[in-house]
């Protein structure tokens, strides 16, 4: 017991003295984690599909059937691109497309309209459109409505594009539309890699379409085929054909008219033919591919012309004829109803030798004082020539019309000449009156037109450019004795005149 309390002390005591030099190390002890809340923070919305941006979807506009895409500009104006290309293209179909019910169809318009719907309504290549917005400062292009065959990688597509300042040119976007409606028939049966030659369709062609269209809705313009056809087109069919686009767009203003009306008298001859639809679809389906001359072309699809070597220029030619005479409800303008007014109040009489003679409604006393059968047989003819202008006349004319009637009718029955005079007297102040309203209504139109015209129609340029080239041209010598005269007469005034 007593060794056991001396080894404690020991210890103790050896402890102690060890405390003094340097303190124990401290042995780490392990204790449990304290968890940390962590701070709160705004929740992430995650997008469908991932967090990674996906792109802005393209706003185009596509038309009703497909075939149209148009892209650029506000969603206004693409709706109205598209519906207008998609119109211009239902108008295209109805001329192509057969006015006969098939057999089959039990004489149902609507199933023959879905029999030739398939036939003539599918497309193969889609058509890119787009809308360009010019700058402020930029030069107006050179065409404001360009169209093309894009060939990437042996895939094809047209397109057509509109420089939209201040507005889009409705004419040349038709024209545009129906170019390339007329590639894209020609592509239909097109097989990769087969491409060798540009596409090209003719101006004659589309001016062609653009009128027969007019020609069906009623609002084509049958004065132009009537000067036309009385002075001469300016084109025969050879130049008519290889006319190019280029060419066409330089011609002055009088010769595009003269070239649009004898376009559209060909291909409204084609129509007409015998199975003319059917063949005119064939037609087109070849014509942007076809290279050689367009006559051989045409005797291909339509038989009927290979009558004769002139059986083209002669369908032609009636159907030029035909175009030119009026409709016999084609209501006349003031000035012009003026004018068959004039001629239709002639009486055709015979002077003392017998030779005819034509007097005016101012000579109706030498008529009143014929015989009864005589003065019959004078005034037939101007009532007829009246009857004839009551249907086509102005609408305010009919009144005057209808009096010069009743004044003839009493011419032959001998009426008194006292009240015939007032009356005759009275329809001229009338007929005065309307002509000078008529005159000033069209004046002021006329103004109204210059003074808010935002651009110029290019008449005065295409006459300065024909002034200047005619001009330039080298003139022909000229040997006649009239002309040695005016030379002699102005070498001889010359002189005077430098004084």
């Amino acid at each position: 017991m007593m060794f056991a309390r001396a080894v404690s002390l020991c210890l103790l005591s050896c402890a102690a003295l060890r405390g003094q030099e340097a303190p124990p190390a401290a042995v780490p002890v392990e204790e449990p984690a304290v968890p940390v809340e962590p701070t709160p923070a705004e929740p992430v919305p995650v997008a469908p599909g991932g967090n990674v941006p996906r792109p802005k979807p393209v706003e185009e506009a596509i038309s009703r059937s497909g075939m149209f895409r148009v892209r650029g500009g506000d969603a206004l104006r693409r709706s109205s691109v598209a519906l207008h290309l998609e119109q211009v293209r239902e108008q295209f179909l109805d001329l192509v497309r057969d006015r006969t019910v098939p057999e089959g169809t039990d004489g149902k318009r609507g199933a023959f309209k879905e029999a030739t719907a398939k036939a003539t309504d599918k497309f193969k290549v889609p058509v890119n459109v787009e809308i360009v917005d010019l700058a402020k400062d930029a030069p107006p292009p050179a065409r404001p409505v360009e169209f093309g065959l894009v060939n990437a990688e042996n895939h094809l597509s047209l397109s057509i594009r509109i420089y939209s300042d201040p507005g889009i040119d409705n004419d040349q976007l038709e024209r545009a539309a129906l170019t390339v409606i007329l590639y894209e028939r020609s592509l239909r049966t097109l097989k990769e890699g087969e491409l060798e030659d540009p596409l090209v369709i003719r101006p004659w062609l589309v001016e062609g379409l653009v009128e027969a269209r007019k020609w069906s809705e009623g609002s084509a313009d049958r004065r132009l085929y009537e000067g036309v056809f009385r002075k001469g087109g300016g084109f025969t069919m050879d130049e008519l054909f290889e006319l190019s686009e280029r060419s066409f767009l330089q011609l002055d203003s009088a010769s595009r008219l003269s070239f649009r009306a004898l376009s559209g008298a060909l291909v409204m001859a084609l129509l007409e033919q015998p199975q003319g639809k059917e063949a005119f679809r064939n037609f087109c389906s070849e014509a942007a591919r076809f290279s050689g001359e367009m006559p051989v072309l045409m005797r291909k699809h339509f038989p009927d012309l290979n009558l004769s070597e002139k059986s083209l220029a002669k369908w032609w030619a009636l159907t030029l004829a035909k175009l030119v005479q009026p409709t016999l409800t084609e209501v006349l303008p003031v000035l012009e109803t003026e004018r068959e007014l004039t001629a239709a109040l002639q009486f055709h009489t015979r002077d003392a030798d017998g030779n005819a003679v034509d007097r005016g409604i101012e000579a109706w006393k030498e008529i009143a004082a014929l015989k009864d059968t005589e003065r019959g047989e004078e005034v037939r003819p101007a009532e007829d020539s009246l009857v004839r202008l009551s249907y086509r006349c102005f609408p305010s004319y009919r009144p005057i019309i209808q009096e010069y009637q009743q004044i003839l009718r009493d011419i032959v029955t001998g009426k008194k000449e006292d009240k015939i005079e007032a009356r005759l007297a009275e329809l001229s102040e009338q007929r005065v009156v309307r002509s000078e309203r008529a005159t000033r209504a069209r004046d002021y139109l006329d103004f109204f037109e210059i003074s808010r015209a935002r651009d110029l129609s290019g008449e005065f340029d295409d006459y300065m450019r024909l002034k200047k080239e005619l001009e330039l041209r080298p003139r022909a010598k000229r040997t006649d004795r009239l002309t040695e005269v005016l030379d002699t007469m102005q070498k001889a005034y010359e002189p005077r005149k430098k004084r």
